[in-house]
C-alpha cells in the first residue's frame, strides 16, 4: 500500500497482511537487506529510496518506542517539502502520545495499583480510603499531578475538605515541571503558560523551586458560590510543580474568568518556595483583558505582577511567557 506524501515523494508501507508479495517487494527495495515488516520507504519521482524505516536500532515500521519515533521523524524531516513546522509539531505530539499508550506496561506496579484503587474508591464515594491509596501511590513514585487530569477523581477534587489534604499531598511529592491543572471535561478556553522562575536581582534561574498556582474557573469562581470573598483559600482549580534545571516550567490550564459583577482583571495567583528566599505570593494578568486598564498596567511592575501576552503557538494553542521574579527580601 502507498500514499502520496508530497508532490515529488511517495510513501510506501509494506505489510504482509495487507499487501500481496509484500515481503518480496520489501526485499527488492531494501536491496537484499533483511528486516521485519511492516516496513516503510519514501521514494522520489524516479523510484529511488530517500528514507526508510530501517533505523539505528532496527526497523521501526510501526514507530512506538521513543527511538523509533525519533527515526520516523528524521525520515519526515529529510523529505518533507510542503509540511509546515506547525503540522510537523502536531504529528510528533500525536505520535508520541499514541506510542506511549502502545508501550505502556501491562502489569501494574504497586504505585499504579494504588492509584487505580484510589479511583475505584472515589467512584464508590469512599473518599477517606481513596486518600490513603493516593498517599501509597505517591510515596511509591506515581506522579501526583495526575490527580488533576483524571476525570474520575473530580468528585475528590471538588470536596472542599479533601481538597485541602490534596494540596498538602501534591505539594509534598510533586517533581514535574510541566503540569495540566484541568481535566478534559473542564469548561473554558485552553491556554498554556511557559515560564521561568528567576532571582529578581540577578536574573539567575531558580532550579527546583516549588510553585503553586490557582485561579477562578470559567464562571469566575474559585469554588461553587465563592469568588473573591474567601474562595481563594480553597480553590477548586490548582496545581503544584517544581522548576527544571533551567528554572523553567509549563502549565496547561484554562483562561480564568473575571469575578461575577466585577471589574477586577482576569489573573492567576501563584506562590513560590525557593531555598534561600522568602515565600513569594503574586499573580499575573493577561494583556488582552479589557478590564486591564492603564493604571493597573502602570502599577503592575511595582507590585511584581507580570502581564502575559497570549498568542497562537505551533500547536494552535493560546500560549504566553511568564517570568516570575523572586526577591531576596
Amino acid at each position: 500500500m502507498s500514499s502520496r506524501f508530497a508532490k515529488d515523494y511517495v510513501v510506501v508501507m509494506i505489510d504482509k497482511d495487507r499487501m500481496t508479495e509484500g515481503a518480496a517487494l520489501a526485499g527488492e527495495l531494501r536491496k537484499g537487506k533483511g528486516g521485519g515488516i511492516p516496513w516503510m520507504v519514501i521514494l522520489d519521482g524516479d523510484g529511488e529510496a530517500k528514507a526508510t524505516s530501517d533505523g539505528p536500532k532496527g526497523n521501526c515500521g510501526c514507530p512506538a518506542q521513543p527511538h523509533e519515533i525519533d527515526h520516523f521523524l528524521s525520515m519526515i524531516d529529510a523529505t518533507r517539502r510542503h509540511m509546515s513546522d506547525d503540522d510537523r509539531a502536531i504529528l510528533e505530539r500525536e505520535l508520541r502520545a499514541y506510542g506511549a499508550k502502545l508501550v505502556r506496561p501491562r502489569s501494574k506496579a504497586p504505585e499504579q495499583r494504588a492509584f487505580s484503587d484510589a479511583v475505584s474508591k472515589v467512584k464508590s464515594g469512599r473518599f477517606k480510603e481513596a486518600m490513603s491509596e493516593l498517599k501509597r501511590a505517591f510515596v511509591g513514585g506515581f506522579a501526583p499531578q495526575d490527580i488533576l487530569t483524571n476525570p474520575a477523581l473530580r468528585p475528590l477534587r471538588e470536596d472542599p475538605d479533601r481538597r485541602l489534604e490534596l494540596f498538602d499531598l501534591v505539594k509534598k511529592h510533586v517533581k514535574a515541571s510541566h503540569i495540566d491543572m484541568v481535566d478534559k471535561n473542564e469548561p473554558g478556553q485552553r491556554i498554556r503558560l511557559v515560564g521561568q522562575i528567576v532571582d529578581m536581582a540577578s536574573g539567575q534561574p531558580l532550579t527546583g523551586a516549588l510553585m503553586q498556582l490557582f485561579h477562578t474557573d470559567a464562571s469566575g469562581e474559585y469554588r461553587p458560590g465563592m469568588d473573591a470573598g474567601g474562595g481563594a483559600g480553597n480553590p477548586r482549580l490548582f496545581g503544584y510543580l517544581r522548576t527544571d534545571a533551567k528554572g523553567q516550567f509549563t502549565v496547561d490550564t484554562i483562561m480564568p474568568e473575571r469575578y461575577p459583577n466585577s471589574t477586577v482583571p482576569r489573573h492567576v495567583h501563584y506562590r513560590v518556595w525557593a531555598t534561600g528566599y522568602p515565600v513569594l505570593q503574586s499573580q499575573c494578568y493577561f494583556d488582552s483583558d479589557k478590564n486591564l486598564n492603564e493604571q493597573t498596567r502602570k502599577n503592575a511592575p511595582a507590585h511584581n505582577f507580570p502581564i502575559v501576552k497570549l498568542e497562537r503557538d505551533r500547536e494552535r494553542r493560546m500560549s504566553g511567557r511568564l517570568t516570575v521574579r523572586v526577591p531576596k527580601k
